[in-house]
């Protein structure tokens, strides 16, 4: 049993942390979350470097447990069973509909209006970041269990036992994605029945550095008696500029600078005016919430504070530029002080309520339909390469691949990254081995001239010759090639 405060804020009563009103906030969550995603469901976009979670090929991965630290999703990779794409996807995502549920069901109270609880898990779950990273969902599932985890567990254990959970719940998380440690924060600074002082503040915050330190010193470690290097080097792809003096870490200080803007543009689906207004509302929220109960909204700011901080100490020391993306935690806490808003403006009845109401409703509906329309756009290469694999014959031999998939219009429109987006995705679709001709050429050597060259004018052209197929795709390529990709799996 757990002390969760009431609709209200003002009391509280026992609830039991499985009861159907937590469940009930879960399945709002993952409907809103597959409505959202609903073109995605039969065929989900794959980024190139998510193809080795998905093929469970361990090998390919091993070099992010130097590069990353990605110790648990390399373990992952070495698992025996294979979904298939669309099964994971809906695991990821019922994953993350138990953590979105019971972020909300801990932070508004158990009795809290369903629709409330409901639209601040979508508003948290359908953010920008949160959709961009979830193209990585076959590799994201087994921190994404651990992050669900920890969520189920707060919903029926104390502040107190939550907060030392973070020792050990910390590192797994931080072996799986960067960011996913600050989304067990959230949970700790976020719940309804914290006894919120500077002491309970400062203790929080203190086990979790704590166990960030102890994260990257395992991290450090394994790396060491597995790699021989005591740390996690840069991979060359993300062009690092370590700063080693003041001058070198006041140059990328503006990088800071550069990821702020691009945030700010891909938190409101590169809409300004959206950015002005999803500001201004955050203002009044952290007003509004924070002249009812100060402490109720410093601890979120306490914990978007600490996050972004780590997160441009990172910046600093390494001088790569990280994506949007990893801001994604930034939105558990906004969507959370966005419901308290609500729930205050509930307070003062007549029209403040209805406006309440109508601005959590608000952003809760047009972060689903921007959401659907991502997802949408970003689908012209599953159907392209569906429509390409089926004139591509069964017989038993390699397919190659010539030109470039910078050539490919649909591939523009879903951003594709690398080459191996294209030689991955056709594995996934034929079940046979893929060359592309643009990272073996000798590999390529024996096909002919006219083949190699690749297809005349924009559109690809598939030719079946005996013991092989290839895929010739344009030598033009219609845009650049995205800055800062790796060059292998």
């Amino acid at each position: 049993m757990t002390y969760i405060a009431d609709a209200s804020g003002l009391g509280g009563r026992a609830v039991s942390g499985t009861s159907r009103h937590l469940w009930a906030t879960i399945l709002v969550a993952y409907v809103g979350l597959l409505v959202a995603a609903a073109f995605q469901l039969p065929d989900p976009l794959i980024r190139h470097d998510d193809y080795p979670a998905l093929f469970g090929d361990a090998e390919i991965y091993y070099i992010k447990t130097l590069t990353e630290g990605r110790w648990v999703n390399y373990l992952w990779h070495m698992r025996d069973v294979l979904l298939p794409s669309w099964a994971n996807y809906l695991i990821y995502n019922g994953l993350w509909a138990i953590v979105l549920g019971c972020l909300a069901h801990n932070a508004l109270g158990a009795r809290e209006e369903l629709w409330r609880k409901g639209a601040v898990a979508l508003i948290a779950g359908l953010s920008a970041p949160s959709l961009l990273i979830s193209w990585w969902f076959n590799t994201l599932i087994p921190g994404m269990a651990i992050v669900a985890t920890f969520a189920l567990a707060s919903t029926v254990l104390s502040a107190r036992t939550c907060r030392w959970l973070l020792v050990p719940f910390v590192p797994l998380a931080l072996m799986a994605y960067t960011t996913f440690p600050f989304f067990l924060l959230a949970f700790c600074l976020t719940r309804a029945d914290v006894r919120r002082s500077a002491k309970d503040l400062a203790l929080t915050l203190g086990v979790f550095i704590l166990s960030f330190a102890l994260a990257m010193g395992s991290i450090y470690t394994l790396n060491y008696l597995f790699h021989g290097i005591f740390g996690v080097p840069m991979a060359e792809w993300r062009n690092p500029n370590p700063a080693h003096d003041l001058a070198s870490a006041l140059e990328n200080l503006g990088i800071i600078g550069t990821f702020l803007s691009s945030s700010a543009s891909l938190v409101s689906f590169h809409f300004l005016p959206l950015t002005v207004f999803q500001l201004g509302v955050f203002a009044w929220a952290v007003w509004l919430v924070g002249k009812a109960d100060p402490w109720r909204a410093i601890y979120p700011l306490a914990g978007i504070a600490l996050g972004m901080g780590l997160i441009f100490v990172q910046t600093i020391k390494t001088g790569i530029i990280l994506p949007p993306r990893v801001s994604g935690f930034v939105w558990l806490y906004y969507a959370v002080l966005l419901g308290l808003f609500s729930q205050q403006m509930a307070l003062r009845g007549g029209g403040w309520d209805r406006l309440g109401r109508n601005l959590l409703a608000f952003f809760a509906l047009i972060y689903v339909a921007f959401s659907l329309l991502q997802h949408r756009d970003v689908t012209a290469w599953q159907g392209d390469s569906r429509a390409m694999a089926a004139q591509i014959s069964p017989a038993p031999g390699p397919i190659y691949v010539t030109g470039t998939y910078l050539s490919l219009p649909s591939g523009e429109a879903s951003g594709l990254q690398h080459d191996l987006a294209v030689a991955f995705r056709l594995t996934q679709l034929t079940g046979r081995d893929v060359v592309m001709c643009a990272i073996e050429p000798a590999a390529c050597a024996h096909l002919p001239e006219e083949v190699q060259a690749g297809a005349e004018g924009a559109d690809y052209e598939v030719r079946n010759m005996e013991g092989a197929s290839v895929v010739m795709l344009s030598a033009t390529p219609i845009r650049e090639p995205s800055e800062n990709m790796p060059h292998g799996g």
